[in-house]
């Protein structure tokens, strides 16, 4: 009987194999990017106002959210009411992103008008049993420092399909 050992792949034929499937999951990630960018950038920048928003007559409001507290409540609302007192616009959606001071934030589609700004928890009164509200107020301009003395809320006046920034409900202290 003749010795014969067992045929061994060469060197050459491993290192090919290896750089066959090197290539292919390559592509297989830069394909799956594409998709995913793709997608990414079909969804709408909360920070822009969409032309049907635009065309419905509505405009937006976004800011920043914050809490007395190492956290936000995930039930916070925000909401905007008319100053003619004729409706509020509520939203309890929170925008998670590092432009905003806290990391959270909210955006408000509304018709155009002039609004005051709060946010509140839901059932979580005060000490005489009403719901506490957080306006946006001269105090949040003001940096919210205890020589703001302010805490009269703002007017927000918004126009059809113009996004207001910066409107922060954080006035928790009044």
């Amino acid at each position: 009987m003749e010795n014969t050992s067992p045929k061994k792949l060469p060197l050459t034929g491993i290192f090919i194999v290896f750089v066959v499937t090197a290539v292919f999951l390559s592509a297989v990630i830069f394909i799956l990017k594409d998709i995913k960018l793709e997608t990414a950038s079909q969804e709408p920048d909360p920070l822009e106002i969409t032309k049907i928003e635009t065309e419905r007559g509505n405009a937006v409001i976004t800011g920043s959210l914050g809490y007395p507290s190492e956290f936000i409540p995930e039930n916070m609302e925000v909401c905007a009411v008319e100053v003619a007192g004729q409706g509020a616009h509520c939203s309890n959606e929170h925008l998670k992103d590092k432009a905003y001071t806290y990391g959270v934030g909210y955006r408000l589609t509304l018709p155009a008008g002039e609004y005051y700004v709060y946010a509140y928890v839901p059932n979580q009164p005060d000490a005489t049993g009403q719901t506490y509200k957080a306006y946006y107020s001269e105090f949040v301009t003001c940096g919210m420092e205890v020589s703001c003395s302010g805490h009269e809320p703002i007017k927000v006046t918004v126009r059809q399909g113009e996004i207001v920034s910066n409107v922060d409900p954080q006035d928790w202290y009044k």
